[in-house]
């Protein structure tokens, strides 16, 4: 597979702005107001057409399932009642998984009819998708097991170097989940 001058130049602006927002974040947190704290992402919630094979995927690049519920419409199906759901659903189902922080990922899912997806482009990304990062210790041993399920990578594995001149730097990898998402996997060079 080749890639353009184009898509290695792109992946490389890409990975950092990532690194600018990790030591921009570290920046502002020292800047901040004193006694002031900074909001925090908790979790993040990824609506998925098949919970097997995005659950499958997400713990192939090191993610740990720490809870799940599956509620039937006598229950209340999950969101129901506060989110916009564009079909009626009689089931869900929420798995979340857990890094090595306290951040979490979860998946939920719809039965039949199945909720249809916002996205029309599944081939490349545009206004209103999202780029999920996810940090690893151990890009190639992520990058060998999605490859197992054959995941589609844009390109290969491959350093960066923060664009500011800060010291973030590693090697990251872009991967489609099977719902078309865009995921950075990202494994960072200790700091000295």
């Amino acid at each position: 597979m080749t890639f353009s001058r184009s898509a290695i130049r792109l992946a490389c602006v890409v990975a950092a702005v990532v690194a600018m927002g990790v030591a921009g974040m570290e920046q502002a947190q020292a800047q901040a107001t004193p006694g002031a704290r900074p909001a925090g992402l908790r979790r993040l919630t990824l609506v998925v057409n098949d919970m097997e094979k995005s659950l499958d995927f997400y713990q192939r690049i090191g993610l740990v399932k720490s809870a799940e519920k599956t509620v039937t419409d006598t229950d209340g199906v999950y969101g129901a009642a506060e989110l916009p759901l564009t079909a009626d659903s009689t089931r869900s189902r929420v798995v979340v998984l857990n890094g090595a922080e306290e951040q979490s990922l979860a998946l939920l899912w719809y039965d039949h009819p199945s909720l249809p997806s916002a996205r029309g482009n599944l081939v490349g990304i545009g206004v209103g998708d999202v780029i999920v990062g996810i940090v690893v210790p151990d890009i190639e041993g992520a990058y060998s097991r999605l490859n197992q399920i054959g995941t589609r990578f844009p390109l290969p594995p491959a350093r960066f170097n923060a664009a500011d001149g800060t010291a973030a730097s590693g090697r990251h990898l872009y991967a489609y989940d099977p719902d078309g998402r865009m995921i950075e996997i990202l494994q960072l060079d200790s700091r000295k």
